[in-house]
C-alpha cells in the first residue's frame, strides 16, 4: 500500500566530500597555495607549520561527518515503507515493521494519534539523528526536543529532523563561505605578495650575478693587493730603516740648526747695524754724488782749460815740428867710415866729413872737413830709444784724440831707418812709434772715460806706389780715388778703401802686420829690403760726450815715406819707381815752401801725396817730421841734402790752428 505522504524533495548524500572540499577551499584560501592536483600534499605540508587552521580544518571534518554506516532509502513494493538512515544513538538501529492493516476494506486508513514519545537523556545531550554533537542556536529554550524514537510513520517528525539538520549546515554552510571568502582575500595577497616576491628574487638573482662579477673582481683585486701589500712591506721595512737613518741625520740636523739660529741672531744683530751703518753711508753717498756733481763739473771745466793750454803748448812748439835722429851703426858696418858728428845740444847737431873720405862730391862750395849746423825742434842721437822718440810725439796723439788733425811722417833716404821708427819689431821694447800710438790711444781713452767720453776707433792702411793708391787690407784690386768730404774740404777720404773699427791693441796691430807683408819693397844699392811706396796708417778718432752734448773727430795719420835717393846707372832698372818716388817728396817740399811764404795757392795737387795729406799740412793741422839720417860717410850727400829740406820745413809756421768740435743735436 502506497503512501498517501509527499515524497521528500530532499535527499540525504555524503556530506564528507563537501565539508573536506569546503576545508581544503579555505586552508587553500588561507595559505595561498598555486591551483595544481596536487593542492592535498601543499595543504598536508603546510598543515605542519600552520597547526591553528589544520586543527580548525579537523574540527569541522569531524563536526560534519556523518555516520560510517548509513543505509538508502528504499521504497517497499508498494511504496508505503521508506528505508531512513539509522537515528538512534549508538550503534542501535530499529528496522521498521509492517503495521497490519485492518481487514476492512476500507481505503481510507485510519489516523494515528499524534502521541510525542518522551524524550530520552541523550536527546537532552543535544545529540542529532547522525550521533553528531549540535552547537547550540540560542534558542534552546523555545524549541522542543526530538522525540529519541520516530516511528516510520512520522514525516512530519523526520521533516523538522531534517530541517533542523539542514539549517545547521546551511548556517555552517554561511560560516564556511565567510571564511572561504576571508581566506580567499588571504589568498589574493599572498598571491600579489608572491608576484611581489617573485620579482624581488628576479631582482635579487641580477643583483646576486653582479655581485658575483663584483666578487670575481674584489677576489682578483684581494690577489693584486695582497701582492702589492708584500712589495708595500718589503717597502715598509726599507723605509723604517731609512726613517732610523733619516732620524738620525735629522738629531745631527737640530743640532745644526740650533748652531745656525744662534748664528741668525748674531746676524740679526750685525744685519740691523748693517742698516744703520747703510743708511748712514747713503746720507754720505748722497751727499759724495752732490760733491762729485760739482767735482765733474769742474773737472770738465778744467778739462776745457787743459785742453786750451795743451793747444797752446803745441802753438808755441810749432805748428809743423821738425826731430832729427840719427841711426846707430849696425853690425854689418862695423868696417864701414862713420861721418863726424857733434850733438852741441837737444837741438842742434854739427856734421862735417870723415877725414879720410873723398871730397869730390856732395857739398860743391864747402871744403874737405867743413862743419855744418843744423837746428831742429829735437834731436836724437844713436843712443836714443823708441819710448824716447815716443815721449816727444804723444803730446800730438793726445791732440789727436780731443779733436785736431796731426800728420806724422817719417823722411829720409833709403836705409836711414824710417820704417823701423815708425813700425819697429814684435818686441815691446822695439815697437816704432804706430804701435805705440795705438797702445798710448786706448790708455787715454780710459781716462777720458772717467770724464764722461766715449771714443770710436776706425783704421784703413794704404800705400802710394808709382803715383796709385793701393788697399794693404783688401787682396782684391780696386780703384782708389781721393774725394772731399765736403764744399769747404776740411776732411777727404778715399773711395772703395777698407775701413776696420778697432776694439783692442791687438786687432791693429794684426792690421798693421798685415799691411806690411802687403807693402811693395825691392832691393837697392843702400838697402837689401828698401820700401818704394809711401805707406800711410790713417786713424780716425770719433769722440762723443752725451751729457754736454758734444762730439769731436780727429784724424792721425802715421806716414812711412819712401827713400830719397839720387839716379844712378846700376839703378837704371827701377828709374819708374825712384822718379816718382823723388817726385812726390819734391812736390812735398814745394807744399811747405808755399806754406812757408804764405801763399794764396798752395800746390796740394801735384801728387797724391800731398793731396791725400792737405788736411794735415795745412790750416787746421798739427804735423811732425821725424828726419832719419845714417851716420855713414858713404851717406854724407843724401844725408846733407835731407838735412837742408828738413831745416827748411821747420821755418815754416803755419798760424793758429782750430779744433774740429761740433754739437750733437
Amino acid at each position: 500500500m502506497e503512501s498517501r505522504l509527499p515524497k521528500p524533495k530532499i535527499g540525504v548524500k555524503k556530506e564528507t566530500n563537501s565539508v573536506s572540499k569546503i576545508v581544503s577551499s579555505e586552508s587553500s584560501s588561507s595559505l595561498n597555495l598555486p591551483e595544481s592536483t596536487n593542492s592535498t600534499a601543499t595543504l598536508k605540508d603546510y598543515g605542519k607549520s600552520k597547526s591553528g587552521i589544520n586543527l580548525r580544518g579537523a574540527a569541522l571534518t569531524k563536526e560534519n561527518k556523518m555516520p560510517t554506516k548509513s543505509t538508502t532509502m528504499v521504497r517497499s513494493k508498494t511504496m508505503a515503507t521508506i528505508s531512513r538512515p539509522n537515528t538512534g544513538v549508538g550503534n542501535a538501529s530499529k528496522v521498521g515493521v509492517k503495521r497490519p492493516g485492518t481487514q476492512s476494506t476500507n481505503p481510507i486508513e485510519t489516523k494515528r494519534p499524534n502521541i510525542r514519545p518522551i524524550a530520552r537523556a541523550a536527546a537532552s545531550n543535544n545529540v542529532g539523528v547522525s550521533g553528531k554533537s549540535l552547537k547550540p542556536t540560542g534558542k534552546t529554550a523555545t524549541t522542543k526536543p526530538l522525540p529519541t524514537k520516530v516511528s516510520k510513520w512520522d514525516w512530519k517528525t523526520k521533516y523538522e529532523i531534517l530541517h533542523k539538520d539542514f539549517s545547521s549546515l546551511k548556517e555552517k554552510h554561511k560560516e564556511t563561505s565567510e571564511k572561504h571568502d576571508e581566506l580567499q582575500i588571504i589568498v589574493d595577497d599572498l598571491s600579489h605578495n608572491q608576484n611581489s616576491n617573485v620579482n624581488k628574487i628576479e631582482m635579487l638573482e641580477t643583483k646576486n650575478n653582479e655581485l658575483s662579477l663584483e666578487l670575481k673582481k674584489l677576489s682578483t683585486d684581494n690577489k693584486d693587493l695582497i701582492i702589492t701589500n708584500e712589495k708595500l712591506q718589503i717597502d715598509l721595512k726599507h723605509l723604517e730603516l731609512s726613517l732610523e737613518k733619516t732620524s738620525e741625520e735629522l738629531k745631527k740636523h737640530e743640532k745644526l740648526c740650533k748652531k745656525q739660529e744662534k748664528i741668525i741672531e748674531d746676524m740679526t744683530i750685525h744685519n740691523t747695524e748693517l742698516k744703520i751703518n747703510l743708511d748712514n753711508e747713503i746720507k754720505i753717498k748722497n751727499e759724495l754724488t752732490l760733491k762729485v756733481n760739482d767735482s765733474q763739473r769742474l773737472l770738465h771745466q778744467m778739462d776745457k782749460d787743459r785742453r786750451i793750454l795743451h793747444n797752446t803748448i803745441q802753438e808755441m812748439k810749432g805748428n809743423i815740428r821738425v826731430f832729427c835722429r840719427v841711426r846707430p851703426k849696425i853690425q854689418k858696418e862695423e868696417d864701414k867710415p862713420m861721418c863726424t858728428i857733434n850733438y852741441i845740444d837737444e837741438c842742434t847737431l854739427e856734421i862735417a866729413r870723415f877725414d879720410n873720405s873723398d871730397s869730390s862730391s856732395g857739398c860743391g862750395a864747402k871744403a874737405r872737413g867743413a862743419r855744418q849746423e843744423f837746428s831742429f825742434d829735437k834731436v836724437f842721437p844713436p843712443t836714443a830709444t823708441q819710448s824716447d822718440v815716443f815721449e816727444e810725439l804723444s803730446m800730438l796723439v793726445q791732440s789727436a784724440l780731443e779733436g785736431y788733425n796731426v800728420c806724422v811722417f817719417a823722411y829720409g833716404q833709403t836705409g836711414s831707418g824710417k820704417t823701423y821708427t815708425m813700425e819697429g819689431s814684435y818686441e815691446p821694447e822695439y815697437e816704432g812709434m804706430i804701435p805705440r800710438t795705438v797702445r798710448h790711444i786706448f790708455e787715454e781713452m780710459k781716462e777720458f772715460q772717467l770724464l764722461g767720453w766715449e771714443y770710436k776707433i776706425e783704421a784703413s792702411f794704404l800705400e802710394i806706389y808709382n803715383e796709385h793708391i793701393v788697399d794693404l787690407l783688401d787682396f782684391n784690386q780696386k780703384t782708389h780715388e781721393i774725394r772731399m768730404v765736403d764744399n769747404k774740404a776740411k776732411d777727404l777720404y778715399v773711395t772703395n778703401l777698407f775701413v776696420e773699427e778697432i776694439e783692442s791693441p791687438e786687432e791693429l796691430h794684426k792690421c798693421l802686420r798685415i799691411a806690411q807683408q802687403n807693402r811693395a819693397v825691392a832691393a837697392t844699392k843702400c838697402n837689401d829690403r828698401s820700401s818704394r811706396s809711401h805707406s800711410v796708417a790713417r786713424i780716425r778718432l770719433i769722440g762723443t760726450h752725451e751729457k754736454n752734448q758734444e762730439r769731436s773727430v780727429g784724424n792721425l795719420n802715421l806716414v812711412d815715406l819712401a827713400g830719397s835717393e839720387r839716379l844712378k846707372d846700376e839703378a837704371i832698372a827701377r828709374q819708374t819707381e825712384t822718379k816718382n818716388i823723388n817726385k812726390s817728396l819734391s812736390n812735398l817740399g814745394n807744399v811747405i815752401l808755399a806754406l812757408l811764404k804764405k801763399q794764396d795757392h798752395v800746390p796740394y795737387r801735384n801728387s797724391k801725396l800731398t793731396h791725400l795729406l792737405m788736411p794735415s799740412l795745412g790750416g787746421n793741422s798739427k804735423t811732425l817730421m821725424l828726419l832719419n839720417i845714417s851716420p855713414l860717410d858713404d851717406c854724407f850727400n843724401e844725408t846733407l841734402n835731407s838735412l837742408r829740406f828738413a831745416s827748411n820745413v821747420n821755418s815754416c809756421k803755419t798760424g793758429n790752428i782750430k779744433r774740429s768740435k761740433t754739437i750733437i743735436q
